[in-house]
Parts: structure tokens; C-alpha cells; sequence
């Protein structure tokens, strides 16, 4: 069986999708995925089982990419079609059952998800290679506390500010002094916040993962006891990852886009979302000054969550 797999090119939804694909891997066990998806969120798959192919599209200039897409997708009979950027494209290719999955603002998008395929698709599920396990039970120590800190996203009005987040690791550090601490994020937000978040600690409790791949990141994720950051794609590989996460959230929507778990928290600013929905946000500054870092450390404590 051929199932092919139109993902979206966000990293965030990719991982909120993998609950359906794990559905359909386990329904159809000799299937082989054929997945679309671009560059950045592409590492998500990596080491999914019955993979064939990943075939990795950049957006290119009047939407050519989907010119691109037909191509390498026309000449193949598919079994099943799984869209999840609701394309065109799915109605032309050959194929015998497809799904095209649209989302909206009405409800979190997991909910969206259950509700279109008819089944419950909180199973989130990130794959790791047996390198990547033996990387991390190689590196960390038994007897610490590892936090995973997020302090970067793809848009600036709502990243809380690394003052907050390098004041938020040091008052921690001070209540629990058996923890270490895991910074990550892309390359380019390694140059942007990683010196002014690590300040002040001993360079013996930092593990500096920023610029490593996803599914790395999620290895190191699922042997740790919490993630703190901003609402972005590695705030949902950290719930996805079955880690405590505390998610902060601004101008995003926490109804759409919390994270969902266990013993996952969402704390926002004092504005609500509706609030910012009618400012005109301004694309260069931060809106997310209103979290106060002891609003972060007393959910900490009350929740039990580093004991």
C-alpha cells in the first residue's frame, strides 16, 4: 500500500500530524509513506517507520513549488492521499481514498484533527535512532534534573524576553541545585539569545543543543523532567517528547496552539488573546513583558513539577 503524505511546512502542525500517521502506520502495517513536506520540519520524519521517501520542497516564487510537487507525485497510483495544507492537488493525482484536512480558529487543532479523521489523535509520536538514544543515555547523568529552555519562535511579538528567561534559570538554579539545564532552538537563534540566557551559570550545568536536529532534540526531550519557552514547533515536540512542558503565550492562540499533555501549562500574558487580535501588532517588538519569571517558578512548586 502507497500512502502519500502532503505535510505542512510548519514545524509546530507537523508534529501535532504525527498522531494521525501513527494511526494510519499501525492500521496499515506494509504501507510505504511517500511524505511532501519542506526543509525545516522534514527531520520530524526522519525515522518513521515504513518510510520510502521524504521528498523535501522549498516554497518557490508564484507557487511553483506545487508544479514541482505534481511532478515527483503524477506518475505513481496512491492507496491513500493524507493533506494536511488542504491543497488542490490531491483532487488530480491519482489515487483510490484521500483525506484533506483544513484547519479553522474554532477549537485546538488536535480537536480538529480527531473530529476530521474520526479518531483520537492525541497519540503523538516522535521516532529517535538507536545513535541518538545511545547519545543521550552517553551524556546525561542519573542523578540530575535536566530543564529543557526554548527561548526563541518565528515571530518576535511573542518571544518573551531573554532577560526573563536568563533570570528565570539562575532563581531556579538557586531552589534546585541538582538541575541542569538544555538550551535549544535553530542555528540562528543560538547567535541571537544563547549567551544572555546562560549567564550567570557554571558552564558544567549548560548543554547547548541549539542547531541540532529535531529528533536529536526530542531524544534529549524524553529523558528530561521539564521544558519552559516560548508557544512554538519545539514547545509541541516537548509535549510530543511526554515532558512537563510550561508553554508562554501572548498574541498566539492558546485555545488553538496549547500544549497538550499530562502535565502541560500554558501561562500568559495578563492581555488576553482577543486583546492582541485587534491591536496592530507591531512586527519588532515583543509583547510578552506582562509574564513575570516567579509566575514560572511557583507553578513549578505548586505542581510538583522538579520534585
Amino acid at each position: 500500500m502507497k500512502i502519500l503524505v502532503i505535510s505542512s511546512n510548519l514545524i509546530g502542525d507537523t508534529v501535532l500530524s504525527t498522531g494521525v500517521i501513527e494511526d494510519f502506520i499501525k492500521k496499515y502495517p506494509n504501507s510505504k509513506l511517500t511524505i511532501v513536506i519542506g526543509p525545516s520540519a522534514a527531520q520530524i520524519y526522519e525515522h518513521v517507520p515504513n518510510l520510502d521517501k521524504i521528498i523535501i520542497i522549498k516554497k518557490k516564487k508564484f507557487n511553483l513549488h506545487w508544479f514541482e510537487i505534481y511532478k515527483k507525485c503524477f506518475f505513481n497510483k496512491w492507496d491513500i492521499i493524507i493533506d494536511f495544507r488542504s491543497s488542490l492537488i490531491s483532487y488530480i493525482l491519482f489515487h483510490k481514498k484521500k483525506f484533506i484536512f483544513k484547519k479553522n480558529d474554532q477549537s485546538h487543532h488536535l480537536n480538529q484533527l480527531s473530529f476530521y479523521f474520526n479518531f483520537n489523535c492525541n497519540n503523538l509520536k516522535i521516532y529517535n535512532s538507536d545513535k541518538e538514544n545511545n547519545e543521550i543515555n552517553t551524556y546525561l547523568e542519573k542523578n540530575k534534573k535536566y530543564i529543557v529552555i526554548c527561548p526563541g519562535g518565528n515571530w518576535k511579538p511573542k518571544i518573551w524576553p531573554v532577560e526573563n528567561f536568563n533570570l528565570l534559570v539562575n532563581s531556579i538554579k538557586k531552589i534546585y541545585s541538582n538541575v541542569k539545564f538544555i538550551i535549544v532552538g535553530s542555528k540562528l537563534e543560538e547567535e541571537n539569545y544563547f549567551i544572555n540566557v546562560i549567564k550567570g551559570l557554571d558552564k558544567d550545568d549548560i548543554i547547548n543543543l541549539m542547531g541540532k536536529s529535531l529528533t536529536l532534540t526530542s531524544a534529549y526531550m524524553k529523558k528530561s523532567t521539564l521544558f519552559i519557552g516560548n508557544d512554538s514547533g519545539l514547545m509541541h515536540l516537548s509535549a510530543a517528547s511526554k515532558l512537563n512542558t510550561i508553554g508562554l503565550f501572548g498574541p498566539t492562540n492558546d485555545k488553538i496552539y496549547s500544549p497538550i499533555g499530562e502535565n502541560c501549562f500554558v501561562i500568559r500574558t495578563k492581555e488576553s488573546y482577543d486583546s492582541f487580535s485587534i491591536k496592530n501588532i507591531d512586527q519588532n517588538i515583543t509583547y510578552m513583558n506582562s509574564i513575570d519569571s516567579n509566575q514560572i517558578i511557583d507553578l513549578i512548586i505548586n505542581k510538583k513539577l522538579l520534585d
